[in-house]
């Protein structure tokens, strides 16, 4: 057992907490805010509220569709989410799109209708009902179809360089699921030290496999055109004349689907919509520009309310009410919630560490919650280290990186009835503890505390015994509220490192380790009573022990913890506790045999009780000759009275005799 009585000092900036007679808290002095948010991983996870859905720089997709139904057009909806912009032009030219899932692996191949498909290397046609495997071979690509036997209707070539393969209604590509993607314009198939398959597509046709897929073709046909627009403004502004492609077809440039989605059967499951294809009509051609080039028009499903400053001067932050929480109607990405287990940051902690809690360090300072985390602490079980906002949400799953962690003490303080409630109203801001492993805050008729072990109430004079015993670095966090004991007499609050407990006749007192062990074994307050010591060690140094109303349990670590009550209790302290004869208890008092009586077993004896004999110990060699004579089921009985000497003898009684002994020949007699 492990008991540290030592009094830890909690400077708690400037607060003064005062005990009432009653054992309740007075007004507490308000402490200063503090910036830093503190969430302990409150059941091995943490609660998380949040806004948007996307890195929220430039147009809010959400917030273009509210703006749209509220009667704005899409040129002003642009002008909101680029500000400074304007009216831009672009011709319509081809975009080379690379196709990510094809990427370094086979490409199968087929017509998507009953026109011929035609191979710019040999001039081969791919006809209905062929398929056509492209696939890595040293430097160049072996193209199969069927077997590869003429015989069978299919052939085999090897190509040294690139490849493109086109028909009239577009190219069919298989997908490792067995799915495919219908692709107008021109697949072309580049070796390398990669294999990359590109999409050449005209860049109004580009935009019908893109317009859709960012945005739901239902949205209203303003927000739709907003869309286009900014889709079509971004694809030209990260055109890379060097690179293999002009731009990818992921999240990480904006999302391509291609003009058609088929099964696995052939059936089609998804086409080009009807609303979207219009918007892109409307639009032709037109973008958005600034200082005479086009504009990097940044765009996410939804900012929840707040825009974020971009690389450009024109992605500024500002206010946005149209995509705020409640504003978008049928947004389901404004306002969102999550639980993130713990274990989705130990790949941050690093060399087998795991999470235990985050700090919120820092924030934009916009919008709800203080802004956009910019700066947070990890909390590891071997040590801290340092994440962005956009880190967090990338281990957590986030949708975006305008949340908050939801403060588990707040959970706790609502749930007992906030303000209204036994607690009253705050009296500080909620604060990291001191071992930086969990928050608390104070309120006038107490404290919530919030560890991994979750977030609980202490108060009063419970409250004041554990700040005595130095709080969470005494007993550890409260793993309990506080609670009533089931007898209705007293209230007590567990600990991760023990208990504390009070009535109104025996005040506050832990109890810890083996000595709550054993009281909890004895039927805690039901069998012994009230705690009316804390734990303390005795005087010789050797052991520890807690008094209760109905007796007393000492703890060795030679013999563990053991409880002595009654008239044992006394006799035993007649001969000097501990220091006595008889040493530290080695066993809990039990009933006899025969079940007349109890004793207690101690390191240099034994105590007997019985209602006719009163309690009396019985040690050394009379001890041994009692024992070998079959104890109190032998023909002496129990001892009637305590040991006593008359010069060189020691005789004792008991119910059936007596036993002498002598110190100058060390035997025992019966007399």
């Amino acid at each position: 057992m492990r008991i540290r009585t030592r009094r830890l000092t909690r400077a708690l900036a400037a607060t003064a907490v005062a005990l009432t007679a009653t054992g309740t808290l007075a007004t507490l002095t308000t402490l200063p805010a503090q910036a830093d948010e503190v969430r302990p991983a409150v059941g091995g996870a943490f609660a998380v509220v949040g806004h948007g859905f996307g890195h929220g720089i430039g147009m809010s997709q959400w917030g273009a569709q509210s703006r749209a139904l509220s009667g704005q057009g899409y040129r002003t909806i642009l002008d909101f989410y680029y500000p400074g912009t304007a009216v831009g032009n672009q011709a319509n030219r081809t975009l080379r799109v690379g196709l990510t899932s094809f990427a370094n692996a086979a490409v199968a191949i087929s017509a998507p209708t009953s026109a011929q498909l035609t191979l710019s290397t040999s001039g081969q046609k791919l006809g209905p009902g062929q398929r056509l495997v492209v696939a890595p071979a040293g430097n160049g690509l072996s193209a199969t179809v069927g077997s590869g036997n003429a015989a069978n209707g299919g052939w085999k070539e090897t190509w040294g360089g690139t490849v493109s393969i086109s028909g009239p209604d577009g190219v069919l590509l298989q997908k490792g699921d067995g799915t495919f993607v219908r692709y107008d314009g021109t697949i072309r198939i580049v070796t390398g030290s990669n294999l990359t398959v590109v999409n050449d597509v005209p860049l109004e046709t580009y935009l019908r496999g893109v317009v859709p897929a960012e945005s739901p073709s239902s949205f209203a046909p303003e927000a739709l055109k907003a869309q286009a627009v900014a889709a079509r403004s971004y694809a030209m502004s990260v055109l890379n004349p060097q690179s293999q492609t002009d731009i990818c077809d992921t999240t990480a440039c904006q999302v391509y689907r291609g003009s058609e989605l088929r099964d696995r059967n052939g059936a089609t499951t998804w086409t080009t919509p009807a609303s979207t294809d219009a918007a892109i009509a409307a639009t032709a051609g037109e973008t958005r520009s600034y200082g005479g080039q086009v504009a990097f028009t940044q765009f996410s499903s939804s900012n929840g309310g707040w825009t974020v400053n971009g690389s450009k001067p024109y992605l500024v932050a500002r206010a946005d009410p149209f995509s705020g929480p409640g504003a978008a109607a049928g947004s389901s990405v404004a306002d969102w919630s999550a639980t993130v287990p713990a274990t989705a940051f130990d790949a941050a902690c690093g060399n087998a560490g795991s999470a235990t809690g985050l700090v919120i360090t820092g924030r934009d300072g916009r919008g709800d919650y203080g802004g956009r985390v910019t700066t947070a602490k990890l909390l590891c079980t071997n040590g801290t280290t340092t994440l962005t906002g956009t880190r967090i949400r990338q281990l957590a799953g986030l949708r975006s990186d305008y949340f908050s962690v939801v403060s588990a003490v707040q959970q706790r303080y609502s749930a007992l009835g906030g303000g209204g409630g036994p607690l009253g109203g705050a009296t500080s801001a909620e604060l990291a503890t001191p071992n930086g492993l969990g928050s608390f805050q104070h309120f006038a008729g107490g404290s919530i505390y919030a560890s991994a072990a979750g977030a609980y109430d202490v108060r009063g004079a419970i409250r004041s015994e554990w700040a005595r015993l130095g709080w969470e670095n005494g007993l550890g966090f409260p793993t309990t509220g506080d609670s009533r004991t089931p007898n209705g007499a007293g209230y007590y609050n567990h600990f991760q490192g023990g208990s504390v407990y009070w009535s109104p006749a025996t005040g506050a007192h832990a109890v810890r380790g083996a000595i709550r062990s054993e009281w909890a074994r004895l039927g805690w307050e039901n069998g012994m009573g009230f705690p009316t010591t804390s734990d303390a060690p005795t005087p010789n140094g050797v052991g520890w022990y807690t008094k209760f109303q109905g007796g007393s349990i000492y703890w060795t670590p030679f013999a563990g913890a053991h409880a002595v009550r009654g008239a044992i209790l006394q006799e035993w302290a007649s001969l000097g506790w501990e220091t006595g004869g008889l040493g530290f208890p080695v066993t809990s008092d039990a009933v006899l045999p025969n079940g007349r009586g109890f004793f207690t077993r101690f390191q240099g004896g034994a105590i007997y009780w019985s209602p006719s004999t009163g309690a009396h110990a019985v040690r050394g060699a009379v001890y041994d000759a009692w024992a070998a004579q079959g104890w109190e089921n032998g023909s002496l009985g129990l001892p009637t009275g305590d040991e006593a000497w008359n010069g060189s003898t020691l005789t004792q009684t008991f119910q059936g005799g007596t036993l002498s002994f002598s110190s100058a020949t060390g035997k025992v007699a019966r007399v």
